[in-house]
């Protein structure tokens, strides 16, 4: 770990020289920290894994895609618990726990911070030296061709609030495998072509992606300091911030959208608890938030009990949809059932609730989403998990041998036209072999983007990966599909990961016919493939 050793060692510089036996302690101490940490968090070492059909790994065991650690928001908690650990290992290390820490700054009323320029991203940082759009599609198959561009940011959640305008939150952090630090923020002026870093107020860390209305005018939850859950509004485009301490008792916001640019609402952590370990994402703690005022004063309410909602969508003041999964009660120990999805509506704001119907074999992987574009249409994205099949079923291999047969698993979309009470699934054709799909962005009603992977070999360098990149299109509300996939350099670029080329985690469509994506780079990679279909 090499790490939290170091940060240990930058403890010691300061303190008395503690002994080999006292710096065994300490690493111990960081040792128990990461398990517990893994255990409760929302990050990869959290969930189950199994290898399925083109390689990827599942969140417990439904979804290949759920525990590849990209293009996922992965709250920082985890980095908070193991940073704390390690500052007070230290201190127990050098025998002066009491009174030797500081506690961490907290705020008791919200902080304005200045206006800061931005500055556009160097090559340095990426190491490339691409042109945008020096790769083009193997095909065009919608009239708009898509680009693909090697020298992205970082990777992280994606906003783009116009067709012109982004941001990414970047993951900063060192290590590939160890918690995600999203401390880091990106802007685009430009649809995506090129990128500038925008400075982030000290301390802040950011718990859900921008909710932006727009090019300027954005909010996201946070955390201060890593323990003080906190309200993030911007009215110059991320130059200046005003940080709002949240209530005690209203949690961690994870997700955030914005009506207006004083009516928000989404989902906020009220409780820590992970009651099944191996299903970190199914969080019964989830609870919906909403403010009418611009962060002022907030509500928060519970969805009903024996559910776990893991997204919503309120395309008005007062409708609203949820789409998560059941979960059993505090003596049943067989986790959630991933494979029966819920779908909840409310039309007063979230005060009340009432059940969806959706097929009975409609579930989540660790990527569900639920968006519509106004009360009557919206969409989702499940996940199916036998019965029913593409091709049949899957075989799993370890070393290239078969070793057992498993469930076909694979994305559907859903489509509903009276506000999210019943729904029709749609699949994807077969040019599209069981598709893994992250993210979905509906501009109308029946014009679809969704993106992913899915099984179709590609050799990436001197690799070869059993899954590629993928967009389907559609453009009659799911009843035909589009495939469009990418090519990819002979040559991987320096400074990013091979697979980064194998799938897509975010997207975002402000208009139709005007997309922005980006690839899933490994945690530590300071580049991202970055997707467009602008003219």
């Amino acid at each position: 770990m090499p790490d939290e050793i170091d940060l240990l060692r930058r403890f010691r510089d300061h303190t008395p020289e503690p002994d080999d036996a006292a710096w065994e302690k300490a690493r111990s101490a960081v040792t128990a920290a990461q398990g517990k940490a893994a255990g409760g968090g929302h990050g990869p070492a959290a969930t189950k894994r199994l290898v399925v059909g083109w390689g990827q790994a599942a969140d417990g065991g439904h979804g290949q895609a759920a525990d590849r650690g990209h293009g996922r928001w992965r709250s920082p908690r985890r980095r908070t618990l193991v940073v704390a650990a390690v500052a007070v290992a230290a201190a127990v290390a050098a025998g002066f726990v009491t009174g030797a820490l500081r506690p961490a700054p907290s705020l008791a009323k919200p902080l304005v911070t200045g206006w800061q320029p931005a500055q556009a991203l160097p090559s340095s940082v990426t190491g490339l030296r691409v042109q945008a759009g020096s790769w083009r599609l193997l095909s065009y198959l919608i009239p708009q061709g898509w680009a693909e561009n090697t020298s992205g940011p970082e990777d992280g959640a994606l906003t783009c609030p116009t067709t012109q305008s982004c941001y990414v939150e970047g993951d900063n952090a060192s290590s590939p495998s160890g918690p995600a630090d999203w401390d880091t923020l990106y802007v685009s002026a430009d649809g995506a072509e090129t990128w500038s870093t925008l400075p982030v107020p000290a301390g802040v860390t950011f718990t859900s992606a921008l909710a932006c209305t727009t090019a300027r005018d954005c909010a996201a939850g946070g955390l201060y300091y890593g323990h003080q859950a906190v309200y993030l509004t911007t009215t110059t485009g991320g130059h200046s911030w005003t940080i709002a301490p949240l209530p005690a008792g209203d949690g961690q916001i994870e997700q955030l959208a914005c009506a207006t640019a004083t009516s928000c609402r989404g989902l906020t952590e009220t409780s820590s608890q992970v009651p099944f370990p191996n299903y970190a994402s199914v969080r019964p703690g989830i609870e919906f938030i909403a403010t009418a005022d611009g962060g002022r004063h907030f509500t928060v309410t519970p969805f009903p009990a024996g559910t776990a909602m893991m997204t919503v969508s309120c395309p008005t003041s007062t409708h609203c949809v949820a789409f998560g999964v059941p979960v059993p009660g505090p003596k049943d120990k067989a986790g959630p059932e991933l494979t029966k999805g819920i779908v909840l509506v409310s039309d007063d704001a979230g005060a009340s609730w009432r059940a969806g119907t959706l097929p009975g074999n409609v579930g989540t992987d660790g990527s569900p989403q639920v968006t519509c574009t106004d009360a009557d249409r919206c969409m989702l994205l499940g996940y199916v998990i036998g019965p029913g099949s593409q091709s049949g079923s899957m075989s799993v291999s370890a070393s290239g041998k078969i070793t057992e047969t498993v469930p076909d698993q694979y994305s559907v979309v859903g489509f509903s036209t009276d506000g999210g009470l019943r729904w029709t699934i749609r699949r994807l054709p077969a040019s599209i072999p069981y598709p893994s799909l992250s993210t979905l962005a509906c501009p109308t009603a029946s014009l679809c983007y969704a993106a992913g992977g899915a099984a179709i070999p590609q050799r990436v360098g001197d690799a070869d990966n059993g899954g590629s990149s993928v967009v389907a299109v559609t453009r009659d509300a799911g009843r035909t599909w589009q495939r469009v996939s990418f090519a990819v350099p002979a040559k991987v670029p320096s400074g990013m990961e091979a697979d980064s080329f194998a799938y897509i985690g975010q997207l975002q469509c402000p208009a139709a016919g005007a997309c922005v994506a980006l690839g899933a780079s490994h945690q530590g990679s300071k580049s991202t493939p970055v997707y467009t279909n602008h003219g």
